[in-house]
């Protein structure tokens, strides 16, 4: 072998020693960390205000997913204030968001320009493995057939036929209060009983499923893993949503996954459920019947069905749980003799009359006023996800396709610049004479809002005027007591703030009239 090539090989050799492949190595490491570090998916927006604080890969994460013991619209408000601004942009992780925190903004965004932010983020790690999601997918046409499917079958026209299916769950609710509290003398946590029938109501609307078809252990199954995909569901709790790097290391099985599973194993109970009463010649008056004849695939049927239970139970019970621990708070107590007041004057004083019609119609204002102020002001899912499915020019500037722009729902809520001085003060008559469309944005707006909301305020029109029908609401010291701050009702930081337990006396009106409506 000649000496040059000797000498080049002793060199190669040298230069791939282990102590060089070792530094080699380190300074690769150390320069896709760098990069990492402050990497996004879209460069910084210019003409926007960033949020103060953000750290290498999280981002603005750390002050995020109620790591402060505050749920995320809390913080876009403190931020908003900082910055004096009502659009600002901020880092979770490596994903820019915009963030809009007034209802002027919103106006820009949800209103004047709704058709450039019908997409949704995609979470990596999430939506993947909960299936079809109507409400948190992005728009995709499969996503647009079954919103508009669910827009169809929960639309006024079919509401008549699920009156029935409703009128039984509610008045079991009502029952369950007043035998368990044994008249207010035992003191009750309603919420179990509420989502509980909320859960019930829902599987009736959805699978035609009914008392009998399913026992205890089943439904609370399925609430469990609903509140666990809950609790992740637009939330930035979970890192590795956010930050590629940790999605290299294997997740295993999450709670997600888990959840995602044990949900379809109870869905597919109901669903033989219902073929058997099919195949028995039955056809269930719910929505499952309704959108067989839609042409949807099996599985977009049924993640529209899940969509629809992922929801009920948490936005319509809590809805009525908080108002229902404002009314028997020491400052509720004096207004429930009011609305019942409002309530018997429609119908002319028959209590009968107004019981039986409490989900036909929708003739009582205060009523009205009260379920909308208690959905603006205890705002239980405070934050909207978006995503810009095409370039928006706004304020001088461009937001990129594919940014995610986020709402700030509870900040828009409590706007006073929209709502006035006693914007931050809970007002039961601020809507009777207000007849404006959007009173709120608790169900968001545009193409992506809530496709139940028109029912799901009937529903609770419907139960607070039978429960003030019913009962007076008391709270009883020495109990736990309602917490009714217009922010701090709830120890839950995610895309849903759950309320806060509370107790609370069911005192029968007129015990003789209220058992004779139960059937007692």
């Amino acid at each position: 072998m000649d000496p040059p090539v000797v000498q080049t090989l002793s060199s190669a050799e040298s230069f791939l020693s282990p102590s060089t492949f070792g530094v080699l190595l380190v300074t690769t490491v150390i320069l896709v960390l760098c990069r990492e570090a402050y990497k996004t998916n879209f460069p910084k927006v210019q003409g926007i205000p960033e949020a103060p604080g953000a750290r290498p890969f999280i981002g603005h994460l750390g002050d995020l997913g109620g790591r402060r013991k505050q749920n995320d619209a809390t913080i876009f408000s403190k931020w908003g204030a900082e910055l004096a601004a009502g659009v600002f942009q901020v880092k979770f992780g490596n994903q820019r968001h915009i963030i809009i925190g007034t209802w002027a903004a919103m106006e820009e965004f949800w209103i004047a320009r709704n058709t450039s932010i019908l997409d949704r983020p995609h979470h990596k790690g999430f939506l993947d493995k909960i299936g079809v999601d109507i409400s948190g997918s992005p728009m995709t046409d499969q996503i647009r057939r079954c919103r508009t499917a669910a827009l169809k079958a929960l639309g006024k026209p079919m509401w008549p036929g699920y009156y029935k299916l409703i009128e039984p769950n509610s008045t079991a609710f009502v029952k369950a209060l007043y035998e368990k509290g044994e008249n207010g003398r035992k003191t009750m946590e309603m919420y179990p009983w509420l989502r509980q029938m909320m859960l019930d109501l829902t599987l009736n609307l959805t699978y035609g499923a009914r008392a009998g078809d399913f026992d205890d252990e089943l439904t609370n199954r399925l609430l469990n893993s609903l509140y666990e995909i809950t609790s992740v569901r637009g939330s930035s709790a979970t890192y590795r949503h956010f930050v590629p790097l940790l999605r290299i290391i294997p997740e295993g099985v999450s709670k997600t996954m888990a959840a995602a599973a044990e949900r379809e194993k109870c869905i597919d109970i109901f669903y033989g459920q219902y073929l058997q009463k099919v195949a028995q010649g039955e056809t269930p008056q719910c929505i499952l019947s309704s959108l067989s004849s839609d042409k949807l695939t099996l599985d977009e049927i049924h993640g529209t069905c899940m969509s629809l239970l992922q929801a009920a139970p948490d936005t319509v019970a809590s809805g009525v749980y908080q108002c229902c621990a404002w009314l028997c708070s020491s400052e509720g107590q004096p207004f429930q003799a009011e609305v019942l007041a409002a309530i018997l004057d429609a119908y002319n004083g028959d209590r009968d009359q107004a019981w039986k019609m409490a989900f036909q119609d929708e003739k009582v204002p205060l009523v009205t006023s009260l379920y909308k102020e208690t959905l603006r002001f205890f705002v239980t899912a405070p934050f909207n996800n978006r995503r810009a499915s095409k370039e928006i020019s706004i304020y001088g500037t461009t937001i990129p396709k594919g940014m995610a722009v986020t709402m700030n729902i509870q900040g828009v809520n409590h706007d006073p610049e929209h709502y006035g001085p006693d914007a931050t003060t809970f007002n039961p008559r601020r809507f009777v004479d207000d007849p404006t469309p959007m009173p709120h944005l608790s169900y968001g707006a545009g193409g992506r809002i809530c496709p139940a909301w028109m029912i799901s305020n009937r529903i609770m029109g419907a139960i607070l005027t039978r429960l003030i029908l019913a009962f007076d609401m008391k709270q009883v010291e020495g109990t736990r007591l309602p917490s009714i701050d217009m922010i701090d009702f709830s120890d839950a930081y995610g895309l849903v703030a759950m309320p806060r337990e509370y107790d609370c006396a069911f005192v029968a009106r007129d015990e003789k009239w209220l058992k004779s409506v139960l059937g007692l």
